[in-house]
């Protein structure tokens, strides 16, 4: 959608829409992690069979997700009149003021609807809550498409938006009340002796979610604050690209976190170094893949998707996506602290990272421009995720730090990049701004690299291991 929105709003309105989507973003910092802790104690009370503990659970949360979404509601009554004060550079006020009075009413009235989809997580109804994620992203899209099509401009996007999440969610309830018949929303299961475990449990979820706050959305308010609406455009182009990257491996690594908390329970740390070293390879070449990809096909990439003049967008998804990559491919690590439960370290380290972030962007900006907003992200994301994450992780497991940078980050980049000199120097003549031809050359790159690195990066014992996988798939 993206091409579509930018050619009708225009880089100013565009602008101003991602700068509202930003900070509608730092909203959702009102969960203070408890997402995570309602489903953790939900799931809990399931497991033993205690209905009468997930009523209390619900309804506990419920009251607390009511009061948050008040509570935003009266900040979003002040930022509303104080931010165009602040940000001289927004100069259609009643836009602003008007679009974020919607969202933020969206946000305060969902918030407490968020319990139904934990509800399903704690059952393990991922395809339902999936089915209807889907849905919306089906009739938003629709929508969109229509209403732009037919002239309409950002209001229309605004109220299409608080429509379908409220859909969203209400469709959630209803699945959640035909489902669940012992659910009960009710006062009287309000339970004060819940709130406590609920908050201890989400305070570094919180500080970890604070942290990639900072680390990823502040970029868009710095680029305001010091540019304007209209360079916020460029670079949404590659952050975009890049935010797609880094969704898509911490959703396959994602899985990772249970299977280290069960050998951890049987205190079975020889089981948690294997699979992480296996894990991590896998990790670090899917990585290099992906992000070497973007590399070596995002130029021509954008000039189809977005046009000539958002070409300058390319220099920056480079600057992006090269340390995520190394970020990326240690995402294994991540996984390992928080399903050994030593990630308040990591949450120390992400909110240091982000708030280096924020010194460096506003100290670069002034002379780089969106260059310089970017080499704010880079730089410290290249120090804490190349010389502290990997150290403490290790050290936690009690895995060699030297053998784990020599096999799971060196040997992997200088494998990986040998095999992608090969592939660019035997497809330059053919990289061309063609979706289709894009689209073969990329299929052809993703066979030729996992061929090559499977031979290469794996040894036979877990060559086997993927053998086995796929035979057994087959039965």
């Amino acid at each position: 959608l993206m091409p579509l929105v930018v050619h009708s709003l225009g880089d100013k309105m565009y602008g101003l829409w991602i700068f509202i989507g930003s900070f509608i973003g730092y909203y959702g910092l009102f969960d203070l992690g408890l997402d995570s802790a309602v489903q953790r104690y939900i799931s809990r009370a399931l497991g033993l069979k205690d209905y009468d503990d997930v009523n209390r659970v619900v309804n506990t949360s419920l009251f607390i997700f009511t009061i948050i979404g008040l509570i935003s509601l009266a900040c979003t009554f002040v930022i509303v009149p104080v931010v165009p004060l602040l940000i001289k550079k927004i100069s259609e006020v009643k836009t602003f003021q008007a679009i974020m009075l919607i969202l933020g009413l969206n946000f305060s009235i969902t918030f407490p609807m968020r319990i139904f989809s934990g509800i399903l997580s704690a059952n393990i109804r991922y395809d339902l809550n999936t089915a209807v994620s889907i849905a919306k992203l089906c009739v938003r899209t629709g929508l969109v498409v229509i209403f732009l099509k037919l002239g309409y401009g950002i209001m229309a996007l605004t109220v299409i938006t608080f429509a379908v999440n409220i859909m969203d969610y209400s469709i959630k309830y209803l699945i959640v009340k035909k489902l669940y018949k012992y659910i009960l929303i009710s006062r009287r299961f309000i339970d004060k002796s819940k709130i406590k475990p609920l908050f201890n449990y989400s305070f570094s979820t919180f500080i970890a979610q604070l942290a990639d706050d900072l680390r990823f959305k502040i970029d868009n308010l710095v680029i305001v604050i010091f540019l304007g609406l209209n360079p916020v455009t460029l670079y949404s182009i590659a952050a975009r690209l890049a935010m797609y990257f880094m969704q898509l491996l911490s959703a396959t690594m994602g899985l990772l976190r249970p299977v280290f908390s069960q050998f951890e329970a049987k205190n079975d740390y020889v089981a948690i170094r294997e699979k992480l070293v296996f894990t991590t390879k896998i990790s670090s070449y899917l990585s290099i893949l992906i992000g070497g990809s973007l590399i070596v096909f995002g130029k021509v990439f954008i000039y189809r998707w977005m046009g000539e003049r958002y070409l300058d967008a390319y220099l920056i998804l480079i600057i992006l996506v090269v340390p995520l990559i190394i970020a990326l491919m240690q995402q294994p690590t991540v996984q390992l602290l928080y399903g050994i439960s030593k990630h308040n370290l990591f949450a120390v380290t992400n909110m240091a990272e982000g708030a280096v972030n924020l010194i460096l962007s506003v100290m670069l900006v002034k002379k780089f421009g969106l260059i310089g907003v970017a080499l704010g992200t880079a730089i410290p994301m290249v120090i804490v995720k190349l010389f502290i994450q990997p150290i403490y992780a290790c050290r936690a497991i009690k895995l060699s730090i030297r053998k784990y940078y020599f096999e799971l980050i060196v040997l992997p980049i200088l494998k990986s990049l040998i095999i992608f000199i090969f592939i660019f120097l035997l497809f330059k003549n053919f990289i061309v701004p063609d979706y289709s031809r894009l689209l073969i050359l990329s299929l052809a790159q993703i066979f030729l690299f996992s061929f090559v690195i499977f031979i290469i990066g794996f040894n036979s014992e877990e060559q086997g291991r993927f053998k086995q996988l796929i035979f057994r798939n087959k039965q």
